[in-house]
């Protein structure tokens, strides 16, 4: 049987799907097997525009097949970026990716940089490794420019990858079979770049990459209140240092538009001041400010936003969701998904709930006996430490159903009596009942520290607003 009449039979075996879109997948196939002949853009490459289309349509509707085209190289790509970020899944659909497949070894290890989605803000590294003794590892990357000179970015990580379960593996294994696609499986991962401002991206930078073993850290024994010297013996075991070249083509760094607002709005008795709205093809950030008359810190502001067609951009739900400054409250950034593919006219920003603290109530005491004094009435402290350990101090929240909580951690960091700052982790719970959502958190107690420690409250219910915020644009 030839390959084209068994993936014809395969298709009739699957989901129902239109037969312009098996045309589609047949041409996309037989470019796609040519791939290691000819590298270029996506767009030269395969007509991507119709059949990254075509793809956001089957995840959304048919699992097994978008399950089944995941073997194909570059389309197997394409549907697991599209798969699990809006934005990702737009930039792929409108033909908005860079194709690299430069590949790099050292010491065994193979990594080889797949491709990107870059914007003046953004650079998405989407990558693949292998290792010939089969460790598992952590990537690491730090980007540097062309001099050498660290670029401040923050990042994210992310697997791109697409699960399936047993009865799926067999269609899996069969179309692998057909294909002959059995050796070029890959599981894509993900280094997302974020600038704090434009200029940071540039055509040529430089990534350093530290390769880690995770193998002690795997089998180790965990306890998160272990003193620094047993965390640092668990460790993840730094190998080596790749460098990697990194090209970005100069008119990604073109694309990207900041729309003036500078309105200034109330919310919950506070005043809020909308800057900008700034559209890239990886997210949107809202760049706001609050008066530095206010008696309230505005620590919970889920923005998003609306065209005259209804559809609604919401905040990041993976990965980093905002910046600020002031303890975070003072003024920053909030993160949506990218609107820079909407063809409406017309946006509008909203805010239907927030949440505050009181600036007279932002702070309470730690005592040296783990006790905390000036907690807001919707904290409770709690003892002993649900997790055993006597060295902690924990307490829990309690909110009214249908409030919001703000924050995984209640409080952001602390200075001790000596005036030292720090910052520590913590262990959580979150239940939710039909009457109320409990939120239970669990610190280490500082060592080596002068008591009393100011925390800083990072944690407040939200509530909704009884006039919800519009702002149009």
């Amino acid at each position: 049987m030839k390959r084209n009449e068994a993936w014809d039979d395969l298709l009739n075996q699957a989901e129902q799907i239109p037969d312009e879109l098996e045309t589609r997948l047949n041409r996309t196939i037989a470019r796609a097997e040519r791939r290691e002949k000819r590298r270029r853009w996506l767009k030269p490459l395969i007509g991507v525009t119709g059949t990254a289309a075509a793809f956001v349509l089957l995840v959304n509707s048919s699992v097994t097949f978008s399950l089944a085209a995941s073997r194909v190289p570059i389309v197997r790509e394409l549907v697991e970026a599209v798969a699990f970020d809006p934005s990702l899944k737009a930039a792929v659909a409108h033909d908005y990716v860079q194709l690299v497949g430069d590949t790099y070894t050292q010491d065994g290890v193979t990594v080889t940089i797949e491709y990107l989605i870059a914007d003046p803000m953004n650079v998405s590294v989407f990558y693949s490794l292998s290792d010939e003794q089969g460790r598992e590892l952590e990537l690491v990357p730090d980007l540097f420019d062309a001099n050498g000179n660290s670029l401040p970015v923050s990042v994210s990580f992310g697997e791109e990858r697409i699960e399936r379960n047993e009865s799926e593996k067999g269609l899996f294994d069969t179309i692998r079979g057909y294909l002959g696609l059995d050796k070029v499986q890959k599981t894509l991962y993900t280094w997302r770049l974020h600038a704090s401002k434009e200029g940071v991206i540039q055509t040529q930078m430089q990534l350093k990459v530290e390769v880690r073993n995770l193998e002690r850290w795997k089998d180790a024994e965990w306890n998160a209140f272990d003193e620094p010297e047993a965390q640092e013996s668990r460790a993840p075991e730094a190998m080596f240092t790749l460098d990697i070249p990194l090209t970005i083509e100069p008119q990604f760094l073109k694309s990207g538009r900041v729309f003036p607002v500078n309105q200034t709005v109330d919310v919950l008795g506070q005043k809020l001041t909308i800057d900008e709205i700034a559209i890239y093809p990886s997210n949107t950030r809202i760049i706001w400010h609050t008066d530095p008359e206010n008696d309230a810190w505005l620590t919970y502001l889920p923005f998003y936003l609306t065209d005259e067609h209804g559809n609604r951009v919401d905040g990041i739900r993976n990965g980093i969701s905002g910046t600020g400054k002031d303890r975070g409250y003072g003024g920053g950034t909030v993160w949506l998904d990218s609107a820079w593919y909407d063809t409406a006219e017309h946006l509008t920003l909203h805010l239907d709930d927030a949440a505050i603290v009181p600036k007279d109530q932002d702070t309470v005491l730690l005592q040296a006996d783990g006790q905390l004094v000036g907690l807001p009435d919707y904290i409770e402290q709690l003892e002993p430490d649900p997790y055993g350990d006597e060295a902690a101090f924990t307490f829990r929240i309690r909110t009214q159903k249908g409030t919001y909580h703000t924050n995984t951690s209640s409080f952001n960091g602390y200075v001790d009596a000596d005036g030292q700052t720090d910052s520590f982790d913590s262990i959580s719970t979150y239940v939710m009942s039909e009457a109320e959502n409990t939120f239970t958190n669990s610190y280490p107690m500082p060592q080596g520290v002068r008591y009393p420690l100011t925390l800083f409250v990072d944690f407040a219910p939200g509530q909704n607003l009884e006039n919800p915020i519009e702002v149009h644009t």
